[in-house]
């Protein structure tokens, strides 16, 4: 059979007997494919870095319908993005942005998911340190909203009615967004105030050019919501994105 060619960001690696090694990548044509490697772990000389975790470029492969693990030719790399290595705030963002794409996606085509990892990616190579905890609470949320679950934040998802500019709601977790005041009355969930309201708009908009405040409650948020409506477990790599930030409460 013929190979397909796609461009594609590698998103797990492991190895696989003595000389191959399982690649987990998503792809722009393809969605999310896994392929064996033949024969590269000891390889030396020219393309040796290509395969390393976050590097996009041209996949082919030999894609045969209704499998599970591919057989790769060939990874042309055209960005490798050695910088996430090089920062541990930056590479543990990236790693959250993939295990969320690896718990959910398939192999079908989804193009405006691709986009938000490329973009994800790119932006916490490439930003500044203090808006490092923003950049990466704004490329997760874009995922989620790129697969379709992004939150209701206006209107009440209880009354239906909107919440004022100052007005303090909770989140209802099930129900996938904010009540206003008035149903928030006996519920449990985290309060969000306006500016927070404002800022996980702005993050799901994928906008990270102010740093959010109280990062790692906003972080809270959203692995609570990626464990309910996506992943069906708490997230490794938002926990450990988590332990790097500084400890707060909730919300506000």
């Amino acid at each position: 059979m013929a190979p397909i060619t796609t461009p594609g960001v590698l998103l797990r690696s492991h190895d696989y007997g003595d000389t191959s090694r399982i690649l987990r990548f998503y792809t722009r044509d393809h969605g999310l494919l896994s392929v064996m490697a033949k024969g590269v772990r000891g390889r030396t000389g020219k393309g040796t870095t290509a395969l390393a975790t976050f590097a996009s470029g041209d996949l082919t492969a030999y894609v045969k319908p209704q499998r599970d693990l591919h057989t790769m030719k060939n990874f042309q790399c055209r960005r490798l993005r050695s910088g996430l290595g090089g920062n541990l705030l930056r590479f543990a963002g990236a790693g959250a942005v993939a295990e969320l794409v690896v718990a959910h996606a398939d192999q079908e085509p989804h193009p405006e998911l691709w986009e938000a990892v490329e973009e994800a990616l790119d932006r916490l190579e490439q930003a500044d340190p203090e808006l490092l905890p923003t950049v990466a609470l704004a490329g997760a949320w874009r995922v989620v909203e790129a697969f379709g679950f992004a939150p209701q934040l206006d209107p009440c998802v209880q009354c239906s009615s909107f919440l004022a500019e100052d007005e303090v709601g909770r989140f209802d977790l099930a129900a996938g967004g904010l009540r206003c005041a008035s149903c928030s009355q006996g519920a449990s969930g985290a309060r969000v105030g306006p500016g927070a309201r404002a800022q996980v708009r702005a993050l799901l908009f994928g906008r990270s050019e102010e740093a959010v405040t109280r990062p790692r409650a906003h972080l809270s948020l959203l692995a609570d919501f990626v464990a309910y409506h996506i992943a069906s477990r708490p997230l490794k790599s938002l926990r450990f994105l988590g332990d790097l930030l500084p400890a707060e409460t909730e919300v506000t």
